[in-house]
């Protein structure tokens, strides 16, 4: 088993590289090329899809969404199809840690929606299919994305916890993929993210306050 064979450096490594993949700030960059400017002095300040759509336009934005969405999806299957489930949440938490916190802005990315998207398709399909239900049903109903992601992120939890009770004490549903490794680091990463969109909570309630 290559799982085996491979040694702990090696591995350590290899969720380093992810972590710098995930630093990469697409939506920084994009606008840079096409204004010649940085992104974080204007709209909200965020490099992430949703301030590039709404600054330079959807085309822009989508764009934006794809390659955030892809630099979390590619490492992560790969780590996962290789090394096992194990590596490739590890592989996936860091490459949405870069996201969020890449060292090329000082530690201030974006809020890690699109990447974290792509780590639960990997990691547990049903669940994604769970947070896009959820995401695209609230937008539709809030016309808010950051309300969305916050409430679709808490929905997707209780789902995979509810699942993973049903699973170990009732024996049910056990054709759905999912293991603690995974609620673990879906858990953390939920967490950094809902505090990350801390900002738009507080501005939302300003607003209707």
């Amino acid at each position: 088993m290559i799982e085996v064979l491979i040694s702990n450096k090696l591995n350590y490594l290899l969720f380093i590289i992810c972590y710098f993949i995930g630093s990469i700030p697409f939506g920084y960059i994009l606008y840079k090329i096409i204004k010649k400017d940085d992104i974080r002095k204007y709209g909200s300040g965020n490099i992430g899809a949703t301030n590039v759509n709404r600054l330079i336009g959807k085309k822009f934005g989508s764009l934006t969404l794809i390659l955030d969405f892809l630099k979390t999806f590619l490492p992560c299957l790969l780590m996962h199809i290789y090394l096992g489930t194990e590596s490739g949440v590890i592989s996936g938490f860091f490459v949405v840690i870069g996201h969020i916190f890449p060292i090329w802005l000082k530690f201030k990315g974006g809020k890690g929606v699109a990447s974290f998207i792509a780590f639960i398709l990997v990691t547990s399909w049903p669940f994604f299919i769970v947070f896009s239900i959820s995401w695209l049903g609230i937008i539709k109903l809030l016309k808010y994305s950051s309300l969305a992601a916050i409430f679709s992120i808490i929905i997707n939890l209780i789902v995979f916890k509810l699942i993973l009770y049903l699973q170990f004490n009732n024996n049910l549903l056990l054709w759905i993929p999912g293991e603690p490794i995974e609620f673990q680091f879906t858990l953390l990463l939920s967490i950094i993210i809902l505090c990350k969109h801390y900002s738009n909570i507080s501005s939302l309630l300003r607003k209707k306050y």
